[in-house]
């Protein structure tokens, strides 16, 4: 998710760039040169000539600072805190929920953590309730224009949905896929996402 929403942002910028794959099974991401690149052996990494810039929201903010338009962060203060507090709540209470359902379920150990799924389940659920509320009255995450909330939060809910429609998951009866019927408003917004310019050239090779 994390470097997926750096391409989407790299995209709604229109701007020139070349994605480079590391593969996580080789553990590329730990290679002398990469780490040479980001001593964390993290990603995603963003090379602009001779800047560096690592850490999501870091890329965010220096693809922002050095292509304005459109704004990823608001112009309005209001508008800019509405950005962070999505972020902020996503990061917090959203993304390590996920990831207790996900992990399991993607490397087929879903028996194994069912108890971790469900519990994980109930607080997933209510996050995307919450997003559910907001985007009954706003088109996008933090208002009425596309920003760096929807950037971050898009790709933390592909890869639940990712998750929550494997047969595995069947059983638990996770009430969240498919999207549209259990969360109508989200479903949409997901569509609104997905039919934006670009949006296939960020798409995760590895997912096609």
């Amino acid at each position: 998710p994390p470097c997926w929403t750096v391409m989407l942002a790299l995209e709604v910028k229109a701007m020139d760039y070349r994605p480079q794959r590391l593969d996580n099974a080789k553990r590329e991401q730990k290679s002398p040169d990469y780490l040479a690149i980001n001593p964390r052996g993290q990603v995603p990494t963003l090379q602009h000539g001779e800047v560096t810039v690592c850490e999501t929201l870091a890329v965010l903010a220096y693809i922002d600072a050095t292509n304005p338009e459109p704004p990823l962060f608001g112009k309005e203060p209001l508008e800019t805190a509405r950005i962070w507090q999505a972020i902020s709540e996503c990061d917090g209470n959203l993304r390590e929920p996920v990831t207790n359902i996900s992990r399991p379920l993607f490397r087929g150990k879903a028996t194994e953590f069912a108890e971790q799924i469900s519990e994980a389940a109930i607080v997933v659920r209510e996050e995307l309730g919450l997003l559910e509320s907001r985007l009954a009255t706003d088109r996008w995450i933090a208002g009425e224009t596309l920003s760096a909330a929807d950037l971050t939060i898009f790709p933390v809910v592909m890869q639940l949905l990712r998750a929550a429609e494997r047969e595995e998951a069947v059983p638990l009866d996770l009430a969240i896929h498919p999207l549209s019927e259990h969360f109508p408003n989200l479903g949409a917004w997901s569509e609104r996402i997905e039919a934006l310019k670009g949006y296939q050239n960020a798409y995760p090779p590895h997912w096609k």
